[in-house]
């Protein structure tokens, strides 16, 4: 990524409006922690004290008032982007007798909203895909969801709130869930998708700590069912990848990973079930933790290319999250969290 400047730089733009001179003069660190997994998170921490009137500053104005939109935009001098957008949900003031106050404001993504309050109801004739779409209407959310092409009778909701739903509906199908700039995506995992960036573990990086385990590893992944209206067991069956092969090659084990409690009543249900529970188990293969100076067009959900490393631990590597951290007196920092289903 070229840059046109190597100092740090940002912009904070709340509900569609940048923030005052005087605002943006007291932010000390801005942290965001983009996560496909969990909640997205954002805190702008400021000193919140004028020495002139020897007031409290920031608590009481608007700008940082909870359910605000803002959008934080990091990188350097001439070259910012876009790191995530999400809304104000908490206020934390610091009071000490031997420091200024200061003022940590905290929000999530909007994937926070479908968090809140929880919900029985069924979803009949219909696919997990339109449950998805439907789900983000209700949220004020645009959906890009990918087809999941079985109809299901009868899906429940059971006492469960939108967020666990949805995370639900997602892993049993191999697919995965987060919201980023107001929208929901549901689809599979974009790990097959060339990378977008790439990074050498010696001119790029000043970290990288992968892990490779065959612990957990099986020879398939296997998922069992009874179908109500045929009166007879269903049953896919699926090759291991990465890791599972690897271990078999190893070991000589061919013991399998199996699942009988899925909710699957038809073939294609028990043939989705398997492909998410593949997934689950190539993904543990090989993981890891990398740092660099900041880089903020890395997003969790995206690929990246590590080189440099080894023949067994240099290649493709989805990113599963990121965390950027400007400071005032320590720069501007980016690390991520990676995984591989094979080597």
């Amino acid at each position: 990524m070229p840059l046109k400047s190597n100092v740090p730089d940002f912009a904070v733009i709340v509900n569609g409006a940048p923030l005052t001179p005087a605002a943006a003069g007291d932010i000390r660190a801005i942290h965001v922690d983009e996560s496909i997994d969990a909640l997205s998170m954002f805190t702008i921490d400021l000193y919140c004290w004028d020495p002139a009137t020897l007031t409290v500053t920031w608590p009481d104005d608007p700008a940082f008032a909870v359910g605000n939109q803002v959008t934080i935009q990091l990188g350097y001098v001439d070259a910012l982007t876009t790191v995530m957008t999400g809304e104000i949900t908490g206020l934390e003031p610091s009071f000490a007798e031997d420091s200024p106050p200061t003022l940590t404001v905290r929000g999530y993504d909007h994937r926070h909203r479908l968090a809140r309050g929880r919900k029985t109801r069924g979803f009949t004739a219909t696919k997990d895909s339109a449950i998805a779409s439907n789900v983000a209407v209700e949220a004020g959310l645009r959906a890009q969801v990918t087809d999941s092409g079985t109809v299901r009778d009868l899906v429940l909701q059971s006492n469960q709130s939108d967020l666990e739903f949805l995370r639900q509906r997602a892993g049993l199908i191999g697919y995965e869930f987060f919201v980023r700039d107001r929208v929901l995506h549901f689809h599979p995992p974009a790990d097959d998708r060339p990378p977008s960036v790439v990074l050498d573990v010696t001119d790029d990086l000043s970290s990288f700590t992968p892990r490779l385990s065959s612990m957990g590893q099986s020879g398939h992944a296997v998922v069992r069912g009874w179908d109500p209206k045929t009166k007879k067991p269903v049953t896919a069956r699926l090759p291991a990848t990465g890791g599972g092969t690897s271990s078999d090659r190893a070991f000589g084990l061919r013991t399998d990973a199996v699942v009988v409690d899925a909710p699957v009543a038809t073939a294609a249900d028990a043939d989705l079930a398997a492909r998410g529970l593949r997934a689950d188990l190539g993904d543990g293969y090989v993981r890891g933790e990398a740092e660099l100076a900041g880089r903020p067009d890395l997003h969790a959900g995206t690929t990246v290319q590590i080189t440099g490393a080894g023949k067994t631990f240099s290649g493709a590597y989805y990113i599963t999250g990121v965390r950027h951290d400007l400071e005032l007196d320590r720069g501007f920092r980016t690390s991520f969290d990676v995984r591989r289903s094979g080597v």
